[in-house]
């Protein structure tokens, strides 16, 4: 059973590399630049983050805007029945 894991692995393999050769012989041919993309996890880990900063501050502002207009509707001349604003 392994064997036929590995075989078929080895066969995906070999079809993603030789379409990834067709890719750049094409570039080569046609004397474009190949670019090799590079990952840098540090600009990852601070767009993310930066992301998620975002993230909170317009689920804030929607978690006010949701309260003002509930105690908008519910306002009947009193403080009764008014929710707090979260800060």
């Amino acid at each position: 059973m392994e064997i036929l894991i590995i075989s078929a692995l080895s066969i995906v393999l070999i079809f993603f590399a030789f379409v990834i050769g067709l890719h750049y012989g094409s570039k080569v041919k046609h004397n474009e630049i190949i670019d090799i993309p590079t990952v840098n996890p540090a600009k990852i880990v601070k767009q993310k983050i930066k992301e998620h900063k975002e993230e909170e501050k317009k689920e804030k502002i929607e978690l006010i805007e949701e309260t003002n207009l509930y105690n908008i509707d519910n306002y009947d001349g009193t403080g009764i029945g008014q929710k707090d604003i979260p800060r």
